[in-house]
């Protein structure tokens, strides 16, 4: 790996070899600190069962029912609430 690098490197200095292989990836510190935020208040038992159901569903993009809608709606105050109070 270290001798492809040099070969690279002597070819083209404006690119890193490592993104150009693919090995380069950028981390979404947003999402997880949101993933990380959203765990500790799981743990703390702020959410019912299908408040954390809803916020896990809707975090993966997944269609809500019309009950997890609603527990998603209560489970979006009470974040409100935690981070403005």
């Amino acid at each position: 790996m270290d001798e492809l690098r040099e070969k690279e490197d002597d070819e083209d200095k404006s690119t890193f070899f490592e993104h150009r292989l693919g090995l380069y990836y950028e981390l979404d510190t947003d999402s997880i600190g949101i993933k990380t935020d959203l765990s500790r208040l799981f743990k703390k038992g702020i959410f019912t069962a299908n408040e954390k159901k809803s916020l896990v569903k809707k975090l993966a993009d997944c269609d809500l029912t019309a009950t997890e809608r609603k527990a998603f709606q209560r489970a979006l105050i009470k974040l409100r609430n935690f981070y403005l109070n």
